[in-house]
């Protein structure tokens, strides 16, 4: 078993695809030196099941909230559900959640109410947020500043599976946020998003899976899962012209400086 020490920031482990074989996909990721993970909710069911697994194993911490896609979804009674899963112990942010206007499966008025009534819970508790993204930079800028001014963390979230560009990235890090990489950035044609990977502070960075879906190149086409997280690592690794364990002890102690600053924490072994 290799001692990496990698923390995988982003993954959705409840996802019905792992359901006949989590057990394996979790072993998997131990040999391969991750040593702890994140799971992420998408609306109800999934934060119950992320809180769930986080339950039944202390080296896997959970998130909930209501992805932008599934923002009509979110009744004012489900975001009370929100707001009573995030007391859990085993609860360290409220996430997945943001913007997404690439998509639009949800109308940008409710992406908009629900994501903001959702930072509301994480100030309210005093819990980070794991933010989603896409085709929205300009529109989550305000609701982040808001968020920032009623935050109680000195570390305020992650931007979730990274794809802006260098200043962008570097004014949301000034403001409190760590910046997650995943399998995009093992893609040839991302060089752009290496050469941006390479140029962002040590304190900046974390890894993520996004499991199961963005399988780093090698595993493009399959199902995602946390022990791929090596393999992005070792891109990150060779753009910013260092080591492996030098990235994966930058990362994790990132990841754990997220987790140790949470009154509802579940500490890594």
């Amino acid at each position: 078993m290799t001692t990496l020490g990698l923390i995988d920031s982003h993954t959705h482990l409840q996802d019905e695809i792992f359901d006949d074989n989590r057990k394996k996909v979790i072993a998997r990721a131990r040999e391969e030196g991750v040593e702890h993970i994140f799971v992420c909710g998408e609306d109800i069911s999934s934060s119950q099941a992320a809180v769930k697994l986080a339950q039944t194993d202390p080296r896997i911490t959970a998130m909930v909230g209501f992805h932008p896609h599934n923002a009509s979804e979110a009744t004012l009674g489900k975001l009370d559900q929100v707001k009573e899963l995030a007391r859990n112990k085993e609860v360290c942010a409220i996430g997945e959640i943001g913007l997404d206007f690439y998509r639009n499966i949800s109308p940008p008025k409710i992406q908009h109410d629900i994501f903001e009534s959702q930072l509301s819970i994480a100030a309210e508790i005093g819990l980070p947020v794991s933010i989603h993204s896409r085709n929205a930079e300009n529109e989550l800028r305000p609701h982040l500043k808001n968020f920032v001014q009623k935050s109680q963390r000195e570390i305020h979230g992650i931007l979730h599976c990274f794809s802006g560009n260098l200043k962008l990235a570097l004014e949301y890090y000034e403001q409190g946020f760590l910046i997650s990489f995943a399998g995009p950035l093992t893609y040839p044609k991302n060089s752009e998003l290496r050469e941006m990977a390479s140029q962002l502070p040590n304190e900046a960075l974390l890894l993520e899976t996004d499991s199961p879906a963005l399988p780093p190149q090698k595993y493009r086409g399959k199902t995602n899962e946390p022990s791929y997280i090596k393999l992005i690592a070792e891109v990150m690794a060779v753009a910013r012209n260092t080591s492996l364990m030098e990235i994966a002890k930058i990362t994790t102690v990132n990841a754990l400086q997220f987790l140790i600053q949470q009154p509802n924490k579940t500490e890594p072994m």
